[in-house]
C-alpha cells in the first residue's frame, strides 16, 4: 500500500506519521469558534473537524446549522466535513437532502459525496440522484452519475423509470452501462430506446446493454437491426462482441465490415467476430494481424480502439508474440505505445521484447507498469529496471521501482541499487526504494544497514517506510526493533488509514518483542477503518502468542 506515496507524489508533510494539526485540536474547542463572524475563518475550522472523520462526531450538531449559513463557501465545506465524519453524521442526512436544491454546484456536489460517504442508503438517495441527472452543472451530473453507479442493482429500478423520461434517458443509460450485468433488469426498457428518434439516445442505449453483456441476449435481433444505420453501425457491433453472439445475417454483415476502408468499423467487425468464435485459432489469428496492422492507422480513435481490442481479446501467446515481434519492428515511438497497451495482459511470454522496447525513452514508464502487473514473472527484467532508477524521467523511475516491488524476492539483484537509493534527494525516490526493500524481503537483509540509518532521518515518512520495511526483512532482529516497534506505534495514529493498517501489521510480524505496541494496537481494534481494526486484531494474537 505504502507505493501510493510514489504515485500521487504527496508531500512530505501529507505523509508525516506525526498527528495532524487538526488531530491535536481539541474538539470542543473547535466547535467554540463555529461562530466566529469572519467566514474563512469558519471555514478553516469546518475543514480541521472534516480531518478529525469521527472524532468530530460532537461537531455534527452545529455543522448542521452550517448547512444553511448564507455562505456558500460555507454550506460547501460544512457538507464535505459531515461526509468525513461518516456514519456517525446520519442525523445530518434530512439537512443533507435539503441542500441538494441548492443554487450553487459547489454545494450540490459536496452534498453528493457526503451522502455517499455518510452511508444514507439507496432509498433515500437512488431518487434524489436520479432527479439530478438532469442538473445543468457537468461537475454536479458526474458525481451523481458515479454515486448511483457505486449503488448497483439497488439503482436499477429506479433507473429503469428514468428511461421513460425523455430528458433524464441519456444520463440513465450512462449509469446503467457503468452498472454493467447487475442491470440485467434493465434490458426490456433499454432495448425500446433503440428506436429513439435521437441518435445520441440509441447510441447509449447500445452501450448500456453492451455494458451489461452476456445477460442483454434478449436485445441481440434489436441490436443487430442497427446495423443497418451508418450511425448506429459501430456500438452495435461491439455490443454483439460484447454479448458474445451474433445472429447469423449479421455475422454476414460483419464479416463484409471486415473489408471496409473505415478503419474503426474494421477494428470493432474482427474484435466483434472473435468474442463470438473464441474458439477458431485461425479467425483469432487474422483479427490479430489485421488489428495490429491498424496500430499504424492515421486514424488516432482506430489505433486506440485497435490496442483496447487487442487487449481485450488476450489471446494466446503462441498465436500473437510473432505477429507482435514483426510489430515491434521498425516501428516508431507511438506504434510502440500502442502496442504496449495491447500486449499488457499477455503475461510472461512478452518480458523479452519488453526489455527490447525500453530503447523508446517516452514509453518507458508504461513499460515498467506493464512489467510490474507481470508481478514476479518478470524477474528478467529486474537489472534493466535498476536501469531506470536513474533514468531522467520521474515517472520512470517511479514506475520502475513499483515494479520491483511487485516482483518481490526475485528482484533480490536491485537490493544494492535499492540501498544506494535511500540516499536519493527526491523524496519519491526514497519512499519507492523502501518500499521496494520492504516487498522483497528477507532477500534484502544486505540493506539493513541503511535502513537502520533512515529509522533516523528528518523526514518522518522515510523512517516510517524503513520501519516497516525492516519488520519484512527480519522482524525478528533485536537491534532493528528497538528502533522500528517505537516508530510503528506512531505510525498507528497516522491521518491515513492505508498506513495505520500496514503499521499494524508489521507489529504483528515481529510478534512478541512488539509487546509495548499491545496498548496502542488496543485502541486501534476501535479505529474507524475496518482493515486497521483488522490488523490491529491480528497484531494483537501474534505478539500474545
Amino acid at each position: 500500500m505504502f507505493h501510493r506515496i510514489i504515485v500521487s507524489g504527496l508531500s512530505v508533510a501529507m505523509l508525516s506519521i506525526g498527528l495532524a494539526t487538526a488531530a491535536e485540536s481539541d474538539v470542543a474547542g473547535l466547535i467554540a469558534r463555529l461562530g466566529d463572524e469572519d467566514a474563512q475563518s469558519r471555514i478553516q475550522v469546518v475543514d480541521q473537524l472534516g480531518q478529525l472523520g469521527p472524532k468530530a462526531a460532537s461537531a455534527v450538531p452545529k455543522l448542521k446549522v452550517l448547512l444553511r449559513d448564507d455562505s456558500a463557501t460555507v454550506r460547501a465545506h460544512a457538507a464535505a466535513a459531515l461526509g468525513e465524519i461518516g456514519e456517525q453524521a446520519r442525523s445530518a442526512v434530512p439537512a443533507l437532502i435539503r441542500l441538494i436544491a441548492d443554487s450553487e454546484p459547489t454545494v450540490r456536489r459536496q452534498t453528493i459525496d457526503a451522502l455517499g460517504k455518510i452511508g444514507a442508503g439507496p432509498q433515500v438517495t437512488v431518487p434524489l440522484f436520479v432527479q439530478l441527472m438532469e442538473d445543468s452543472e457537468p461537475g454536479v451530473r458526474l458525481r451523481v452519475l458515479h454515486a448511483l453507479a457505486e449503488h448497483g442493482d439497488a439503482a436499477v429500478p429506479a433507473l429503469i423509470k428514468a428511461l421513460e423520461n425523455d430528458q433524464a434517458v441519456y444520463w440513465a443509460c450512462l449509469v446503467l452501462n457503468e452498472i454493467g450485468p447487475e442491470a440485467e433488469e434493465a434490458v426490456p426498457a433499454l432495448t425500446k430506446r433503440l428506436s429513439d428518434e435521437r441518435a445520441e439516445v440509441r447510441r447509449e442505449a447500445i452501450l448500456a446493454l453492451a455494458g451489461i453483456g452476456e445477460a442483454a441476449a434478449p436485445a441481440v435481433d434489436a441490436i443487430a437491426d442497427a446495423l443497418d444505420d451508418d450511425l448506429d453501425r459501430i456500438p452495435a457491433t461491439y455490443a454483439l462482441g460484447r454479448i458474445g453472439r451474433i445472429p447469423p445475417e449479421a455475422e454476414s454483415q460483419i464479416r463484409e465490415n471486415t473489408a471496409s476502408s473505415d478503419d474503426m468499423l474494421r477494428v470493432v467487425s474482427y474484435w466483434a467476430l472473435a468474442r463470438a468464435h473464441p474458439d477458431d485459432k485461425e479467425l483469432l489469428k487474422k483479427a490479430t494481424e489485421e488489428l495490429v496492422s491498424v496500430l499504424k492507422s492515421e486514424e488516432p480513435r482506430a489505433r486506440a480502439a485497435a490496442a483496447k481490442a487487442l487487449a481485450a481479446l488476450r489471446p494466446d501467446p503462441t498465436i500473437t508474440a510473432p505477429i507482435f515481434e514483426k510489430a515491434f519492428q521498425d516501428a516508431d515511438e507511438q506504434t510502440v505505445r500502442h502496442v504496449l497497451d495491447a500486449i499488457a495482459g499477455l503475461g510472461p511470454a512478452v518480458v523479452p521484447r519488453l526489455i527490447n522496447a525500453l530503447k523508446f525513452e517516452s514509453v518507458r514508464p508504461r513499460i515498467a507498469f506493464i512489467l510490474g502487473e507481470i508481478g514476479p514473472d518478470a524477474h528478467p527484467a529486474v537489472e534493466a529496471l535498476v536501469k531506470l532508477i536513474d533514468d531522467p524521467n520521474p515517472q520512470a523511475r517511479h514506475e520502475a521501482l513499483i515494479a520491483l516491488a511487485k516482483i518481490g524476492p526475485a528482484g533480490k539483484p536491485a537490493v544494492p541499487a535499492l540501498a544506494s537509493a535511500l540516499q536519493s534527494e527526491e523524496e519519491a525516490t526514497r519512499y519507492g526504494a523502501a518500499y521496494a526493500l520492504g516487498r522483497i524481503g528477507p532477500e534484502a537483509s544486505s540493506a539493513k544497514p541503511t535502513l537502520l540509518k533512515t529509522l533516523e532521518s528528518d523526514d518522518d515518512s522515510l523512517a516510517l517506510l524503513s520501519a516497516w520495511a525492516l519488520a519484512q526483512i527480519d522482524p525478528q532482529c533485536p537491534k532493528c526493533t528497538a528502533k522500528t516497534v517505537p516508530l510503528l506505534i506512531a505510525g498507528l495514529e497516522h491521518p491515513q488509514a492505508t498506513h495505520r493498517r500496514e503499521a499494524a501489521a508489521a507489529l504483528g510480524a515481529i510478534g512478541p518483542p512488539a509487546q509495548s505496541a499491545a496498548p496502542a494496537l488496543e485502541e486501534a481494534t476501535d479505529d474507524p477503518d475496518a482493515t486497521v481494526r483488522e490488523a490491529a486484531k491480528s497484531a494483537l494474537e501474534a505478539i500474545r502468542e
